[in-house]
């Protein structure tokens, strides 16, 4: 039966460790000297992704039309969902902030 801790095998000399860790030092050097350019001309996957990035750029360059009707849906949604009173409609609806008079004044139409 062979013992299970037996661990003559394995090389545990001081030169071992010398040559593992002056291996070690010398590959972290050569990385450290790399630039992110030179990862991403030798990195498969930065190449899929900058691949996949410019064609979603050019699906979003090609269909400008998609994003007017989007602003046009808004637009309708906004007005559907709006307030029924004319003070809320006028915060609503703009883009900017209501004048004075749309809000003051407001209440005042149905009065006459």
């Amino acid at each position: 039966m062979t013992d299970v801790f037996d661990t003559t095998q394995i090389r545990d000399d001081t030169a071992y460790w010398d040559a593992l860790a002056a291996r070690v030092a010398r590959e972290a050097i050569h990385r450290s000297k790399q630039s992110g350019f030179d990862w991403f001309v030798h990195s498969r996957a930065s190449w899929v992704a900058a691949s996949i990035l410019l064609a979603a750029a050019l699906v979003l360059m090609v269909l400008p039309s998609q994003r007017e009707s989007a602003k046009t849906f808004g637009a309708e949604w906004a007005r559907a969902l709006a307030p029924a009173d004319d003070v809320g409609r006028a915060i609503v609806l703009r883009d900017g902030p209501p004048a004075i008079g749309a809000l003051v004044l407001s209440g005042q139409r149905g009065r006459r």
